[in-house]
């Protein structure tokens, strides 16, 4: 029986040591944030830089990291533009962590993004290629 629980108890910290690296938004293995396109953070209920800029080619998706430093969740939602009229991406949220979203291809332009949970942060997305 002892064996038993050793296998167990050694399971249960591999899981955990592997829960607390940054998650990729698709489900898939952790993603390293420093290995994300671009990166923006959560803090003090603003997205910091406000402006943020990837650059891909033409077609090509890219990864995205929400660093969360405050206490509460937030996440990345996209839009076309500030009127909100056509969201193009709706991240999943994350709290006291690091979360990589991998969003589709864009084309070259200049976008909205907000956390979907507080309208008032708010940024700019220009992807260009």
């Amino acid at each position: 029986m002892k064996p038993m629980r050793t296998l167990l108890l050694s399971a249960v910290v591999a899981a955990l040591l592997a829960a607390c690296g940054a998650t990729a938004a698709d489900g898939g293995d952790p993603v390293d944030p420093g290995e994300a396109d671009a990166t923006v953070t959560a803090v003090d209920m603003a997205f910091e830089p406000g402006t943020v800029t990837v650059t891909v080619d033409a077609g090509q998706g890219f990864t995205l990291a929400l660093v969360n430093e405050d206490s509460m969740p937030h996440n990345i939602a996209i839009y076309a533009d500030a009127s909100k009229s056509e969201k193009l991406f709706e991240g999943d949220l994350v709290t006291d962590g690091t979360i990589v979203y991998a969003i589709e291809a864009l084309a070259d332009g200049e976008y909205f993004f907000d956390c979907s949970l507080h309208p008032n942060m708010t940024g700019t997305l220009i992807v260009e290629g």
